[in-house]
């Protein structure tokens, strides 16, 4: 009789403690899994370099950029309220900012390359900041920028015909350092106050 209690003493301990050994290793493993899909720093892996064409038709590098802040947004000329929202709104934040508006370069960069031509964006562009820089390309060349940043954009047909279509795109205006590193994104909605706010909390003194 004692040697059967011992064993389903044993028994039991053994379970107890396989059951302990599983939960410390699930506990120990979802973070680092966790954190793999993030740089060292704990800044999400989000921008890189490319090379673009602007509203005049000349190629551009973000490598031109460095030594600005750079306020990004991808969208399109053809979206009717979301895009104009999101333009006009780093359009008065960078009015707010007077004299440090010269340290930050507005770029928007195209979803819709097939109708977003320069021609077009050179057109679209006198609606917002003049030192706006419309940037289009290739179907290829949207699509890796894109993937660089992370930003979701699918065409939407339309029964009206093939070239009146809509995008549903993420709206994120992003920021990025003088390096050319990610610092913050906002909503495209955020007011001009609230966004030129949040910008001067990264414009560096000299």
């Amino acid at each position: 009789m004692k040697h059967k209690i011992f064993r389903y003493f044993l028994l039991f301990t053994l379970t107890c403690t396989a059951c302990a050994a599983l939960i410390f290793y699930q506990l120990k493993a979802i973070p680092t899994s966790y954190v793999q899909d993030k740089s060292p720093t704990g800044v999400p892996d989000i921008g890189g370099p490319f090379t673009l064409t602007d509203q005049y038709g000349q190629r551009r590098k973000s490598s031109e950029f460095k030594g600005k802040l750079m306020l990004i947004y991808f969208g399109y000329s053809f979206c009717p309220d979301v895009c104009p929202t999101g333009l006009q709104n780093i359009t008065g934040a960078l009015g707010l900012l007077k004299r440090d508006r010269e340290r930050i370069v507005p770029i928007f960069i195209t979803v819709d390359p097939s109708r977003d031509t320069s021609e077009h964006l050179k057109l679209y562009a006198t609606n917002f900041d003049p030192n706006f820089i419309m940037l289009t390309g290739s179907e290829r060349d949207i699509k890796d920028v894109s993937t660089l940043y992370r930003v979701y954009a699918q065409r939407s047909e339309e029964p009206s015909g093939p070239s009146d279509y809509l995008i549903d795109h993420s709206t994120l205006i992003y920021l990025m350092d003088e390096a050319g590193n990610f610092q913050e994104h906002f909503p495209h909605n955020l007011p001009p106050d609230k966004l030129s706010q949040a910008i001067q909390k990264h414009l560096l003194p000299k």
